[in-house]
């Protein structure tokens, strides 16, 4: 795969194409806490029924790149998964933390919740899309774990990050910056197209 014409800007995608969203995912159950919100609440509304939409989403951005295809699926659907953040910061900047959440706090971060998982589903499904699209079969399996790997250090470094970033900037600065942090990643869609199209050509070619 390393000596793919155009990998490294596709890793260096593949690595940060989902960067807003984890950033800010990785912080969700921390302002909850510190909002007021129960942990019996958190896990209804945050991971129960947040499970249920991210399935949702994942089922509906299938539909949407397969119909749409992956390129245009993946930014799309990458815009509506960043915009998604912004809905946190809204809750963040009118929920006071520290306090008993009232019924209008209730709505506004249940809001949030169900955006965000929704969205998430459907920027899930075109990144996947995409990672499948672009493994060689006779390589699948290992090109598959090395995407796969690029993506979880993605991860793991905005974990670490979002806990330092949170505490520094407050909850509603941190959100609405995790937002901008899912557009660097377009700069790259040339070099994806450019993979994508040669990888269906070359699977043309071979058929």
């Amino acid at each position: 795969m390393m000596q793919r014409p155009g990998i490294l800007p596709v890793l260096t995608f593949v690595l940060i194409f989902k960067l807003g969203d984890a950033s800010m995912g990785f912080m969700v159950k921390p302002f909850w806490v510190d909002a007021g919100f129960s942990a019996a609440e958190i896990g209804l509304v945050s991971v129960n029924m947040g499970l249920v939409l991210s399935i949702a989403g994942g089922l509906a951005g299938g539909w949407y790149a397969d119909r749409a295809g992956i390129f245009k699926a993946l930014w799309v659907l990458g815009l509506a998964q960043a915009v998604s953040n912004l809905a946190y910061a809204l809750a963040a900047w009118a929920i006071p933390l520290g306090g008993v959440p009232l019924p209008e706090h209730r709505a506004l971060i249940y809001a949030a919740s169900a955006l965000e998982s929704f969205t998430g589903g459907l920027g899930t499904a075109a990144f996947l899309a995409f990672l499948m699209a672009i493994v060689r079969r006779e390589h699948s399996a290992a090109e598959y774990a090395l995407l796969s790997s690029v993506f979880a250090a993605s991860r793991s470094v905005a974990g670490w990050a979002g806990g330092i970033g949170a505490q520094a900037m407050g909850y509603a600065p941190y959100f609405l910056l995790t937002f901008f942090l899912a557009f660097p990643a377009y700069l790259l869609l040339p070099w994806v197209r450019r993979m994508l199209d040669a990888q269906a050509q070359r699977e043309t070619e071979t058929t």
